[in-house]
């Protein structure tokens, strides 16, 4: 009887570790610094027959050629799991996916985007599960080249950026979501908007 016991608390203690692991995984927290591990390389792949079937609708380019979406969240891209960008070159229809490259467990995902130019995109990417962040950290993405550039260097672990609109007078805004307490709930949090020149076109 008590080997009995000692198996059945053997069985518990492991499968207490495995939910445990599953939990720091899944239920990301905005109190470590896993944040700072996004990957900063997307996998570009042209698929000419894909169809963007949960995807938060489509934003057209500044010169009207090209338009992308969040394939992968629903309509507000908010819903959990990993996401891919996708882009339609409209003189063509042709589709080009961009999907996070390195991406362990599908930890992280694309959850918003905004065209700078007919080449360049804001892409905000966070975590993809759990329920604790709604945002992530800003990047600009060159679709000529496929370069990821981190935008806003600075923000702090209890800090995301939730949004972004560009301006016509060569600026963007953004908001930036911050948690007030160590407790990280959404009643104890606030939205900041602030402006910032649109980053130059590297040659």
């Amino acid at each position: 009887m008590n080997g009995l016991k000692q198996k059945i608390r053997n069985i518990t203690i492991i499968a207490f570790i495995g939910f445990l692991s599953f939990s720091i995984f899944f239920t990301p927290t905005v109190l470590g610094k896993g944040i700072e591990n996004i990957p900063t390389q997307f996998d570009a792949k042209v698929e000419k027959n894909y169809e963007a079937s949960f995807h938060s609708g489509w934003k057209k380019s500044s010169d009207g050629l090209q338009q992308a979406t969040i394939d992968g969240k629903g309509e507000f891209a908010s819903e959990e799991g990993e996401a891919v960008l996708v882009i339609e070159n409209l003189k063509i229809k042709e589709k080009t996916i961009y999907q996070l490259k390195d991406n362990d467990l599908s930890q992280y995902t694309p959850k918003y985007i905004e065209w700078i130019d007919k080449n360049r995109l804001f892409v905000i990417i966070g975590y993809a599960y759990g329920t604790l962040t709604t945002g992530g950290k800003l990047f600009e993405l060159n679709i000529k080249d496929n370069k990821l550039t981190s935008i806003i260097e600075n923000l702090k672990e209890n800090e995301e950026i939730i949004s972004v609109k560009v301006n016509k007078n060569g600026t963007f805004n953004y908001k930036k979501h911050v948690y007030d307490s160590d407790n990280y709930e959404e009643s104890e949090s606030h939205i900041e908007e602030k402006r910032l020149p649109l980053p130059k076109l590297k040659k």
